[in-house]
């Protein structure tokens, strides 16, 4: 609580967005996306079923993503 006795809340979480380029298994070409993550909820190693949930509906899919170049936006 603050001196006027109001709840202090801390800030939101930083989003960290990073640009993807990644290959979908069986489709010709390269995708690119960008993908922000919340630190303590998802890590760069959930892109896949990110971009598999975007794609499909379904973050099972991930095996079909093929992440080729990261990098921070």
């Amino acid at each position: 609580m603050t001196a006027d006795g109001r709840e202090q809340h801390a800030p939101p979480p930083e989003r960290t967005t990073y640009r993807v380029a990644y290959a979908v298994a069986g489709e010709p070409g390269v995708r690119w996306a960008e993908v922000s993550l919340l630190p303590g909820h998802a890590q760069e190693g959930d892109i896949p079923r990110i971009l598999a949930a975007r794609l499909t509906g379904r973050p099972a899919d991930a095996r079909r993503i093929v992440v080729l170049e990261l990098r921070e936006a």
